[in-house]
């Protein structure tokens, strides 16, 4: 479904924490449950942010979908896509950062991700055979 293991995981946390609210198995939830669960989640003020909320909406999603139900049958809300500008560094400020990196490696990296467009995790799994050091 080209979601990673970590999003697995993520969305099984999620609907486990509703599971155990309720001590019934998932697949037994009825939707006034799921809704009743997922107002009392934006209610609370211990909730971290609206990420939470949102994961476990997916979670109940990615359920319905492997149990071969449609989504009409919890009343999922619907979750808009927030549109937004992802923040561009200076010069200056990369140039700040690879003179605050003491060890090599920390401005390599730091080099890696900027002057390639690199995410975190595909910094991580860069292996010496996928660099060109000729270029």
């Amino acid at each position: 479904m080209g979601r990673s293991p970590r999003t697995f995981d993520n969305y099984s946390r999620h609907v486990t924490a509703l599971a155990l609210h309720f001590k019934t198995l998932p697949t037994e939830l009825d939707p006034e449950q799921v809704k009743d669960y997922l107002f009392e989640l934006q209610q609370r003020s211990k909730t971290p942010s609206q990420t939470y909320f949102k994961h476990t909406v997916y979670g109940l999603r990615f359920l319905l979908k492997t149990e071969g139900l449609p989504y009409s049958f919890l009343h999922l809300p619907a979750i808009p896509q927030v549109k937004k500008l992802p923040v561009i560094l200076s010069r200056e400020e990369i140039w700040r950062m690879l003179q605050s990196a003491e060890l090599l490696k920390h401005k390599l990296l730091i080099g890696l991700i900027y002057g390639c467009g690199l995410r975190c995790m595909e910094v991580r799994n860069i292996e010496l055979q996928h660099l060109d050091f000729d270029r």
